[in-house]
């Protein structure tokens, strides 16, 4: 899901006056599948008035931003991103800022003050919920999609329950990945209904955002992750990470090597980025009654008869 981060320091000439800002804004000149060039002549810097945050927000000086796979199909209103884009639209959901003032409600202490530092939530509809339910995320309804401004710019609202502290030990760069990739591979491994335990086999695919932060999570809590990749590097990148076993995910017959790794048995969890080219395979690859969690499209859309395998082998979780 992550692709990189960058600091949010523009090069422009400094702002004429303090009420104004500077945001990034994609205008849609060019619509359809998302391309570097069509990206570039959709995405402009733009001089904008100041925001300020009302009753019960506080307003965000961004030092970092993320960038998302979803925020590429955004940038160009690709089809394969269920939301429509409503130009013009600041993109990107996740990022980390330092709090610049507050304007709490009368009657409501604020917990934040300025100068914390803070990461900003990509849900705007979710709060919270309790683990091994669906809690009230809208996936319609996300930061830098449809007509929701993101944070690629220098100064950014958000209610006072919309943000969390950022860790102390890490940069703005590295904190500002957390609200998407850490959380999505979080959510995929422990906020289901059979959350991940010591132990069990995880299979993930790639060394992308997400399936990092899979492998991260699940060998912290004491699992043994199989990793999918497709190059030697890469690999050995993920083993260096804490993978037991790595493999290419360009071959054909991986997920009967998950298999055979786990002596007949198959995976506890397979992680699936990918989507339509390769769930059948992470099913077939998962012990029955294990569990498939779909986070990602990367391979496109095309549809599959998962009827037979779901029932006969694992259960999915979309």
């Amino acid at each position: 899901m992550l692709a990189t981060t960058s600091p949010i320091n523009p090069s422009p000439a400094p702002l004429m006056a303090t009420e104004t800002s500077l945001a990034y804004r994609i205008h849609l000149h060019e619509r359809g599948p998302a391309s570097a060039e069509a990206i570039k002549r959709n995405l402009e810097l733009e001089e904008v008035p100041k925001p300020q945050p009302g009753t019960g927000q506080v307003l965000v000086r961004m030092k970092a931003a993320a960038l998302n796979y979803r925020d590429l199909l955004v940038a160009t209103d690709d089809e394969r991103y269920k939301t429509r884009t409503a130009a013009p639209l600041v993109p990107l959901c996740d990022g980390a800022g330092i709090v610049e003032s507050v304007n709490a409600a009368p009657g409501s202490p604020s917990r934040w003050r300025a100068g914390d530092r803070v990461l900003v939530a990509a849900g705007s509809s979710w709060k919270s919920a309790e683990p091994g339910t669906d809690g009230e995320l809208d996936g319609t309804r996300m930061l830098g999609a449809g007509d929701i401004d993101g944070v690629l710019q220098q100064y950014f609202v958000a209610d006072e329950d919309a943000i969390v502290p950022a860790p102390d030990g890490l940069s703005f760069e590295e904190a500002s990945v957390l609200g998407g990739a850490y959380v999505s591979a979080w959510n995929a491994l422990f906020g289901w209904y059979t959350p991940l335990k010591a132990g069990d086999v995880v299979v993930t695919q790639g060394t992308g955002g997400v399936s990092t932060a899979a492998l991260q999570l699940a060998t912290a809590a004491g699992a043994k992750v199989i990793a999918l990749s497709s190059t030697p590097e890469k690999l050995e990148a993920a083993k260096r990470l804490g993978a037991a076993h790595a493999l290419d995910s360009g071959d054909p017959e991986w997920d009967v090597k998950v298999r055979e790794l786990t002596g007949g048995r198959g995976a506890d969890h397979v992680v699936d980025v990918v989507g339509a080219s390769t769930i059948v395979r992470s099913l077939h690859a998962t012990r029955q009654g294990g569990l498939v969690t779909a986070v990602g499209f990367l391979s496109g859309s095309e549809k599959h008869d998962l009827i037979p395998d779901i029932i006969f082998g694992a259960k999915t979780r979309m």
